[in-house]
């Protein structure tokens, strides 16, 4: 093995060690940052999943007090539900617009829930227009629970929507994942609040007792509300030192627990034992819901703080992805440094002088031979091989110069020295070949004979300088004309011969025809000034089976000797006739 082949072999080597540990760190780092980077627009798609529940489920109090509104709160009323629902509307537009734009979510389950939910909407608020209008005598016990429950069915799905989307900002970014219960405690206790003071609706607006499912199911809501109350209390323990999560919870406690739920805890001990509450549901709405904004405040506090938090962590994580990647290519950039300041102080002195004997033996002469800087034996092989390739430039231009005059030679032999196209003996060399193609896969094929009319009275009027120049201009004229794969060459004197690949005879004569017309109208200015027009006649032939070139010449040759005694100046076609002869 040659040094220069081992010395980059263990280069590689050691690059290749070193790059791979440099790839696994910045692999580690990139993932990071893109998650990370992730976690940003998965809370904002959370926020609006959280705004849609919130304004769905807010839109049940103006609903449940429109249900029970006398003729003269029925205008109010109906305003504010209207409000409402185009609250729910826009909400839910907006989550569906995110979802649809983010293509990690555009197939998603989420997506297919939040349509499931705007196509629930409509009945569900047809069902409870319907209940609405009638009469408060035909306002039934089992209509009234129908509608609400059709608002209250929408939830859960709604809920589903959240915690999927929640768990994409987990996957994003896990250190955010204590944040994002409580957020979720949060917006559950928000909707479970707002379940349970639905469940009053059907007696207020009946004006009867609670029935015992009823009590259980206010139970088992009032059992989760204390339950979440308790969540939220341990998830927020850490940030007991910001005095803005202290003074959100402490309004939480005052206005939802100390006066909304009280209020509610006051309607379940009149609802046990009697059906005398002395309020309406518009009344439930007025004095109920707005309690529960301080939930909703204290969510959108913690959420706030959730998207700081990742906006920090994904800066974070981008500064420490430029600074690995950074040191990752000084790193690359001083091995790279090193092991070039090794190869050319020791390596490639005692290679370089082997490279330029083995190039200058493969006839690589255009390879430059440098100057050293330094005196010594290498400077002097330097000096030897540049002798060298000056003898060896001299010998390949002595043998190229050879080749271009054989080249030159051969042209010539194949080329008329008059006209510049192919001569007799070329044209044979061409058509023989033109001819096994066509006898082999039975392709047509044309000759096309054509002479300059009464050429001696030229050459005997104008003298033989204007004679050559109509044999110039006719063969220029042709090669114009003619295809790339026609084969044009001077058959002898004034006469030229075309050989058409892939061409019937009347394919052929069209040929002819077309050149005969263009020599016609040509005209040429002999050296004395005088215009010199001439014609020409044609005969063409196509090959027959088992017919070889000479008799297909021989063929064209008799029809051009018919157009010459019918009187010159056209073109005759070969035809049966001149098998005959």
């Amino acid at each position: 093995m040659s040094l220069n082949r081992l010395f980059r072999l263990i280069s590689i080597a050691l690059l290749m060690l070193f790059l791979a540990f440099a790839v696994a760190l910045v692999w580690t780092e990139w993932n990071t940052y893109r998650s990370g980077a992730n976690s940003v627009p998965a809370l904002r798609n959370l926020r609006l999943a959280l705004l849609a529940m919130e304004k769905v489920s807010a839109e049940r109090g103006p609903a449940n007090a429109f249900m029970a509104a006398s003729p003269q709160q029925a205008e109010a009323t109906m305003r504010q539900l209207a409000v409402a629902r185009q609250q729910s509307d826009a909400a839910l537009t907006s989550l569906h617009a995110a979802l649809e734009a983010d293509p990690r979510l555009r197939q998603s389950w989420a997506l297919d829930k939040v349509r499931t939910v705007e196509q629930g909407l409509g009945p569900a608020r047809a069902n409870l227009d319907r209940v609405a209008r009638l009469d408060a005598d035909h306002r039934s016990d089992v209509l009234v629970l129908a509608a609400v429950a059709g608002m209250v069915d929408l939830m859960p799905l709604m809920i589903r929507v959240v915690s999927e989307l929640s768990l994409e900002v987990d996957r994003a970014d896990p250190r955010l994942r204590d944040g994002l219960s409580a957020v979720r405690a949060t917006a559950s206790l928000r909707e479970y609040a707002g379940q349970v003071g639905s469940r009053f609706v059907a007696p207020l607006i009946t004006h009867r007792q609670l029935v015992q499912d009823e009590v259980i199911e206010i139970g088992r809501l009032y059992g989760r509300i204390e339950l979440l109350r308790g969540v939220i209390a341990a998830q927020l323990a850490g940030y007991a030192g910001r005095p803005e999560f202290a003074a959100a919870v402490e309004r939480v406690d005052k206005e939802y627990f100390d006066s909304g739920f009280q209020f509610l805890d006051f309607l379940l001990q009149i609802g046990l034992h009697s059906s005398s509450y002395g309020v309406t549901p518009a009344d439930l709405y007025k004095f109920y819901v707005p309690q529960m904004q301080s939930i909703t405040d204290l969510r959108d506090l913690l959420l706030a703080d959730l998207m700081r938090q990742a906006e920090q962590n994904n800066t974070r994580a981008r500064s420490l992805l430029v600074l690995v990647v950074g040191l990752t290519l000084l790193a690359c950039l001083f091995f790279q440094l090193l092991v070039v300041l090794i190869r050319r102080r020791v390596v490639q002195p005692l290679v370089r002088a082997t490279d330029l004997v083995a190039g200058l033996v493969e006839g690589k002469l255009e390879q430059e031979i440098p100057e050293t800087r330094h005196r010594d034996e290498i400077a002097g092989m330097m000096r030897a091989l540049r002798v060298l390739k000056q003898r060896m430039r001299e010998r390949t231009s002595l043998a190229a110069e050879r080749e271009a005059l054989i080249t030159q030679l051969q042209t010539s032999s194949n080329t008329d020295f008059l006209t510049g196209i192919l001569n007799r003996r070329a044209f044979f060399a061409q058509a023989a070949q033109q001819m096994a193609v066509a006898e082999r896969y039975g392709r047509p094929l044309a000759v096309l004979l054509f002479d300059i009319d009464h050429f001696k009275r030229i050459n005997d009027t104008h003298g033989h300088q204007a004679g050559d120049l109509v044999l110039r201009g006719a063969a220029q004229t042709a090669a114009a004309l003619l295809r790339k794969v026609d084969v044009l060459a001077r058959y002898g004197g004034e006469e030229f011969i075309i050989l058409l690949p892939e061409s019937g005879l009347e394919q052929a004569g069209s040929v002819a025809e077309k050149l005969r017309a263009v020599l016609a109208l040509t005209e040429f200015d002999s050296e004395q000034g005088q215009r010199i027009r001439f014609t020409a006649s044609f005969g063409v032939a196509a090959l027959q089976c088992r017919e070889g070139l000479d008799e297909m010449i021989r063929r064209a040759d008799l029809a051009l000797y018919r157009a010459k005694r019918s009187g010159r100046n056209r073109v005759e076609l070969a035809g049966i006739e001149e098998n005959g002869q």
